[in-house]
């Protein structure tokens, strides 16, 4: 997986392990792009998705049952 940080790397980890499915949310800041949204599974999921971005995305990750954001999510800028 090619998250920022091992802190990162732990967080989505821990996500995916204790509430799955995932919601991932790819923003592109100051671009004239709506974000994309994708449903993932498990982590192998999100490995192509990340693979395929470039600098300055924003990947926001949160557990679909989480409907008020309670836990913040995990965020992943490139």
């Amino acid at each position: 997986m090619s998250a920022s940080s091992e802190t990162d790397t732990i967080a989505i980890a821990r996500l995916f392990a204790e509430k799955p499915p995932v919601l991932v949310e790819v923003r592109f800041p100051q671009m004239g792009t709506s974000s994309d949204w994708f449903l993932c599974e498990d982590s192998e999921d999100l490995t192509p998705i990340l693979n395929r971005l470039g600098p300055g995305a924003e990947v926001h990750l949160s557990s679909v049952w989480d409907v008020r954001d309670s836990t913040g999510g995990v965020v992943v800028r490139k």
